[in-house]
C-alpha cells in the first residue's frame, strides 16, 4: 500500500492552479454583475422617459377642455422657457354644481364627478410641468412640485399654430416662445422632446461607449450638446407631436 501524501511542491502547484481558476470565476462574476447593473439602468432610463412622456401627452391633449365655456382653460407657455408649460382643463366639480350634467334627470350625482363645473379650482385641473435640477416635476392645483421623473437631461416644448403675421400659415406655423406666450390661444400643436440618462454615476459602472452626440429636436434646434462635455453615460431621446384637440373651439 502506498501511504505517501502530497509533496509541498504538489500542494503549491495545486493552490496556484486553484487561485487562477477562482480569479477567473470571480472576474467573470463581477463582469456579469456590472452588465446586469448597466442593463437595469438602461431599462429604468427607458421606463423613466416613456412614463414621463405618457403623462405629459395625456394631459396636454386635455388642455383647453371647457364644456361650460366659462372656465377659461388652455395652455400657457412659461415666458422665456422651453422647459416648462402650464395647462388647464375643467374636468371635475360636476357632482356639486347644481346642474344635471349627464342628462339623467338627477343633478349632482356621483356619475357627474368627471363633468366640468365652469371653474378650474379642483385637483388636477391646473398642471405645470417643468425641468429642475435634472428632475421632471409636476405641480397640480398650485401645490408644491412633485417629482415625476429623475435623471432628465433635457426637456423641450415647441409650439405650432396660427400666426397672423404669416399669410401662408395654416394652423401649423412654428411659433416663437414670445409669440406663444403672448397669444396662447393660437397654439394648436405642441412638440415635446425629452432626454433621459442612465443615471450611472460610478466610473466602474459606466458604459464603454462615449456619448458625444448633439441632440436636436424635430425642428433641428440643439437641446443637448454632449460634444462639449462627452461622457460614458447612455441616453434616450423621445419626441412626439401632440395636437391640442380642445384649442380653438371657442
Amino acid at each position: 500500500m502506498n501511504c505517501k501524501g502530497f509533496t509541498l511542491i504538489e500542494m503549491m502547484v495545486s493552490m496556484a492552479i486553484f487561485s487562477i481558476v477562482m480569479s477567473g470565476i470571480i472576474a467573470a462574476f463581477h463582469e456579469q454583475l456590472k452588465l446586469h447593473s448597466r442593463q437595469q439602468k438602461v431599462s429604468e432610463m427607458q421606463q423613466n422617459a416613456r412614463t414621463a412622456m405618457h403623462f405629459m401627452a395625456r394631459e396636454l391633449r386635455m388642455a383647453g377642455f371647457d364644456p361650460t365655456g366659462m372656465a377659461g382653460t388652455g395652455i400657457r407657455p412659461v415666458p422665456n422657457r422651453h422647459d416648462a408649460v402650464t395647462v388647464s382643463m375643467d374636468v371635475t366639480g360636476g357632482e356639486s354644481d347644481g346642474i344635471d350634467n349627464d342628462g339623467d334627470g338627477v343633478a349632482d350625482n356621483r356619475q357627474e364627478e368627471a363633468c366640468g363645473d365652469g371653474t378650474t379650482d379642483g385637483a388636477n385641473e391646473i398642471i405645470t410641468y417643468a425641468l429642475k435640477d435634472g428632475k421632471l416635476t409636476r405641480a397640480s392645483a398650485g401645490g408644491s412640485p412633485q417629482t415625476l421623473a429623475v435623471n432628465i437631461d433635457a426637456l423641450d416644448f415647441e409650439y405650432f399654430g396660427l400666426n397672423s403675421q404669416d399669410p401662408l400659415c395654416q394652423n401649423n406655423c412654428h411659433l416663437s416662445i414670445a409669440g406663444a406666450t403672448a397669444n396662447p390661444d393660437d397654439i394648436r400643436i405642441v412638440q415635446v422632446s425629452i432626454i433621459s440618462r442612465s443615471g450611472i454615476g460610478s466610473p466602474a459602472g459606466r458604459f464603454h461607449e462615449t456619448d458625444d452626440t448633439i441632440y436636436r429636436n424635430q425642428v433641428g434646434k440643439i437641446i443637448l450638446n454632449k460634444q462639449t462635455r462627452p461622457d460614458r453615460i447612455r441616453r434616450l431621446m423621445l419626441s412626439t407631436e401632440i395636437r391640442l384637440r380642445n384649442q380653438g373651439l371657442r
